[in-house]
């Protein structure tokens, strides 16, 4: 069967769902292929596309600005740990 085929399947299927709980868990399927997880934080919480490119965006426009500390500058920093 090819995709269009499949589709219009599910189209049907989903039609006839009358529990918006499934509605919900497709949906986040959905979403979730759009934006998938790409690596997880140190405390398990998991890391999406969307959020890894914000947070690169975030440290693109603090070094921009000024907002960053030079490998001379940490160094001196973690001797006084």
């Amino acid at each position: 069967m090819d995709i269009q085929a499949e589709k219009l399947l599910l189209i049907e299927q989903l039609l006839r769902v009358r529990d918006v709980r499934i509605m919900e868990q497709v949906r986040q399927l959905l979403n979730k292929e759009n934006n998938p997880i790409v690596g997880y934080e140190a405390d398990g919480r998991a890391i999406t596309h969307l959020d890894f490119i914000k947070t690169i965006e975030q440290a693109e426009k603090e070094h921009e600005s000024g907002k960053y500390q030079t490998i001379d500058e940490l160094e001196k920093e973690s001797e006084a740990w």
